[in-house]
């Protein structure tokens, strides 16, 4: 829709909003709302609550995994309150150990056929930006414990990337939910930060699955390097994330070049365990690599300014 803007005061202009949107969110005159700049475009929110966005659905016949995801994207999606049919104990299972992943949901009631699930906090107060920051930084010490527990055959440290990984799930989910129930003020597109943000929580599945790898296999000289280089252009990655320069994607477009074609000389090299692992490092440093390439936009200098 398209508003006029009308002159007001001195310097001011004014324009109107719908008269739909004051009603759905219950709002009179002299109602505060907040406003936020978002690159060429204004956001408009009301801090009053909104209805409780609920869910009823039927996963019987699903397996355990698909009724894990479901969970998942239910909660990302911004559903307050979700009920779940079903009578089968492996996906009860599965759904009750979701829940602890999911920041702000209880399980309110569970029987032999159903199980509800609602937000006890629709408010948490938990900073969007924080949380992100906050995966960053565990993925990041995921890496480096791959890299220096490997070498210094430190199984037990190996193996609790596992638990790390659950702590990646938990801000991702909360920054997706985020984004979708509520406008946040970011410099760039919402669209793409989506689907970064989706890219590190399967940056943390693969950094799960190489720490087990490497729990059970023998140490590799070659394999160790390409870690230690897939770390050093995550930490590039994150430093242009927060910081964009023209610099920092270069230097990360050319380590990722190099990694790759390291990675691939060894394919046919390793025995099973390590070409798994190397699997898992190319997913990886694909994943690292657009972190930067979904920056790009925001470098000054290709603004022209």
């Amino acid at each position: 829709m398209k508003r006029r803007l009308v002159k007001q005061g001195l310097r001011a202009l004014t324009i109107t909003v719908p008269s739909d949107w004051i009603k759905k969110n219950n709002l009179n005159a002299g109602d505060e709302v907040d406003v936020q700049e978002i690159d060429n475009s204004l956001s408009v929110t009301s801090e009053k609550k909104h209805a409780s966005k609920d869910i009823i659905v039927d996963v019987s016949g699903l397996l355990p995994r698909l009724a894990d995801r479901f969970m998942a994207r239910a909660y990302q999606k911004g559903y307050d309150k979700i009920i779940l049919k079903c009578d089968d104990p492996e996906i009860m299972f599965a759904v009750k150990n979701k829940i602890p992943e999911l920041m702000g949901f209880e399980i309110l009631d569970v029987n032999k056929d159903k199980i509800e699930i609602q937000v006890i906090s629709s408010d948490l107060n938990l900073d969007f930006e924080t949380l992100l920051r906050r995966a960053f930084l565990i993925l990041m010490d995921m890496g480096e414990t791959c890299e220096k527990a490997w070498k210094e055959n430190d199984t037990k440290a190996l193996k609790g990337i596992f638990f790390q990984d659950f702590d990646v799930n938990k801000f991702t989910y909360f920054c997706l939910r985020e984004l979708n129930k509520n406008q946040k003020r970011i410099n760039f597109g919402k669209t793409i930060l989506y689907y970064l943000i989706e890219n590190l929580e399967d940056l943390g599945d693969e950094f799960k699955k190489l720490g087990a790898i490497l729990a059970e296999t023998k140490f590799d000289k070659e394999i160790y390097e390409v870690i230690a280089k897939m770390n050093e252009l995550l930490r590039i990655s994150y430093e242009f994330f927060y910081t964009p320069k023209k610099d920092k994607a270069v230097k990360a477009f050319i380590l990722y070049q190099q990694v790759k074609k390291e990675i691939e000389s060894l394919y046919g090299n390793k025995n099973q365990q390590l070409t798994t692992a190397l699997v898992c490092l190319d997913l990886s440093i694909r994943i690292i690599y657009h972190i930067t390439t979904m920056r790009l936009d925001t470098l000054k200098e290709l603004s022209g300014d």
